[in-house]
């Protein structure tokens, strides 16, 4: 019985050997996603890396989305195999013609998280940041935090970080978003790397709108632990923040919960205060719509804000039986006290 199992993966193999090797595109084609299937189940078709890589040379942008998706996943196990890789990628990071395959060059460089490689990714990745297509310069710029988690020396030698900041006033919303992303992962092991002031919080409020979800969450996080100290400042960031709340993802709205929560102490007038309380209310109800584990984490968020803000009021016809047990926790530890 364990001989047919073995005799029939040889086959399979030997199948997908064939299809890569043909002169026919639609095979190729087939093969590659056959592959891909299979590295997805979990089954092992490293063995196959060779004949992928023979594949690299072709115009076809399908093609070669999935073979650096087959490179980075195998890169670890077969370092020595995906530095053959490296010329193809470093050339195709130069096709003018094709900002899409440029990006898609650098950003399988930066995945494929082998040491050796790093070195030839350097200078593709110092031109991919001062590219003139938007998606490449948003691609690199989360390249960059990858490469600081394999060779931050690198990073630093080519002033990877100074081109970051500097790309904070990109012309282009997702590019910032992306770098924002990109220096916030940095940061948390090599501290502080942005002094926020007026002009870059408006950069950052012009990126907010058209990032992507988990950028917002990057964003907002920086604006939660940087409320400016006039009091109109901060009313320009909780104007452009409100909106979020309406937001489909329950940790964009926690994010902007925090976020105007921090600027209140800020604001001097009572009745905006009142106002910013009366936004928050029906954001907090909405969470408890979400998934048990949404949920838990919104009731603690309520618990804690209840605390904090005595003006953020529940009504008792709206209010959830999960929020009406978080209230009457509150007042019961409150009467202990």
């Amino acid at each position: 019985m364990t001989t047919y199992f073995i005799n029939r993966k040889r086959d399979e193999i030997a199948q997908l050997k064939e299809e890569l090797n043909s002169l026919r595109v639609e095979e190729k084609r087939e093969g590659l996603k056959k592959i891909i299937a299979a590295m997805t189940v979990g089954k092992d078709v490293s063995q196959l890396f060779l004949d992928v890589l023979k594949c690299m040379e072709t115009p076809s942008l399908e093609l070669k989305k999935l073979i650096y998706l087959y490179i980075i996943n195998y890169s670890k196990s077969q370092p020595d195999l995906a530095l053959l890789s490296v010329n193809t990628l470093r050339k195709d990071s130069k096709q003018q013609d094709n900002p899409l395959l440029r990006a898609l060059a650098v950003r399988t460089m930066g995945c494929i998280g082998v040491g050796a490689v790093t070195e030839y990714l350097c200078d593709p990745l110092r031109d991919a940041l001062s590219d003139g297509d938007p998606y490449v310069r948003k691609t690199a710029a989360i390249c960059v935090a990858k490469l600081y988690e394999i060779k931050e020396t690198e990073v630093e030698r080519f002033g990877f970080i100074e081109k970051l900041v500097e790309m904070t006033g990109d012309e282009n919303a997702m590019v910032v978003a992306n770098t924002i992303v990109a220096l916030s992962e940095i940061a948390i092991s090599r501290g502080p790397i942005l002094k926020p002031d007026k002009k870059l919080l408006g950069q950052f409020m012009v990126a907010l709108p058209d990032a992507s979800e988990w950028s917002r969450v990057y964003i907002l996080d920086f604006l939660a632990g940087h409320a400016p100290t006039r009091a109109q400042d901060a009313e320009e960031v909780v104007s452009r923040v409100v909106p979020q709340l309406s937001h489909s993802n329950s940790a964009v709205v926690l994010s902007s919960i925090r976020v105007l929560i921090k600027y209140m102490d800020v604001l001097t007038d009572p009745e905006k205060v009142r106002a910013l309380c009366r936004k928050i209310t029906p954001a907090l109800v909405s969470l408890m719509n979400a998934e048990s584990e949404v949920q838990y984490i919104a009731l603690r968020c309520i618990n804690l804000i209840l605390q904090k803000l005595s003006l953020i009021h529940i009504s008792e016809p709206t209010r959830p039986l999960y929020i009406s047990y978080a209230v009457f926790c509150l007042k019961k530890k409150k009467k202990k006290k």
